[in-house]
């Protein structure tokens, strides 16, 4: 069980960087969250206690003292430890220049874990913007600038940043760059080698080499962890999905699907919308 208290934003002015919503919790042992795919940002800062986030196939112990970020298109999952569950805030944000920012500031999916610094001030900007009404100019403004200074004071955070390391490659990088852009395109391991100008098989290898898994695991996960989300968060067809997430026929794309998931699409969802029902009807505490 989590003891928590929510508050979302609706200013839809700020088209660069906006904050969505922003919160606070206590959990019981072993309480965990997910797996889940997120729309936007969440930035964790642990206040007390530990416990263990995992972002896609990486696992990390998370202390007191220390932050996580939950970054857009990622399966993730978190759960508190059974001896010291921890407490946290977080934040949530979008806009334009968001991945821009975060990656600016050296924080990625490569960066998920960092040691926090002015940690009573951050706290103090998530308690401040909880005080903010949701149609005022004066508010909107307030958040905004309450979320430039966050992520100024979280600069400092990810200079202490503990790592799965800088990919060395900048060939891999590209691939990457370049998978999470046309996902949803007919793309091949050939046509992605192509694309690049690199011989196939000399990236194959380095992307194994460097990644773990081999290119075609991760556009195939890439695609199916895109589809999830699609399938918790809107109202779209299977058929719809199955393109959005790169995949021209609709038996292809759910037996892939089950192949990860354990479920076909159609149970994904339906057990995704319960989730939601059921959250919806538990009661908030304040603190």
């Amino acid at each position: 069980m989590e003891t928590s208290y929510f508050k979302s934003y609706f200013f839809n002015n700020q088209k660069d960087l906006k904050i969505l919503f922003s919160g606070k919790a206590v959990c019981d042992s072993l309480y965990s969250f997910g797996p889940a795919v997120r729309p936007n940002y969440i930035i964790h800062i642990v206040t007390k206690g530990k416990g263990r986030y995992q972002l896609d196939n990486e696992s990390y112990e998370v202390t007191a003292g220390q932050g996580f970020i939950i970054p857009p298109d990622t399966r993730t999952f978190y759960q508190a430890d059974k001896e010291d569950p921890w407490s946290y805030y977080w934040i949530g944000f979008e806009g334009d220049l968001a991945g821009f920012y975060l990656d600016a500031l050296g924080c990625s999916g490569h960066h998920p874990v960092f040691q926090t610094e002015n940690t009573e001030r951050i706290i103090q900007i998530i308690e401040e913007s909880f005080s903010e009404d949701q149609v005022s100019l004066f508010s909107e403004l307030m958040l905004s600038a309450r979320l430039y200074e966050f992520l100024a004071l979280f600069k400092q955070a990810t200079e202490h940043s503990i790592t799965r390391g800088q990919l060395r490659n900048p060939h891999i990088r590209e691939a990457i760059a370049y998978i999470r852009s046309y996902y949803a395109t007919p793309m091949t391991i050939q046509s992605l080698a192509e694309a690049l100008c690199l011989n196939r098989s000399y990236l194959s290898s380095i992307f194994k080499q460097e990644m773990g898994v081999t290119l075609q695991q991760y556009l195939t996960d890439h695609r199916l962890t895109r589809a999830a989300e699609l399938l918790g968060l809107k109202n779209f067809s299977i058929d719809e999905i199955a393109e959005y997430s790169g995949y021209r026929d609709t038996l292809v794309f759910s037996k892939a699907f089950k192949r990860k998931y354990s479920v076909t699409p159609t149970a994904y969802r339906k057990a995704e919308y319960e989730k939601r029902e059921q959250y919806n009807e538990k009661t908030v505490h304040r603190f």
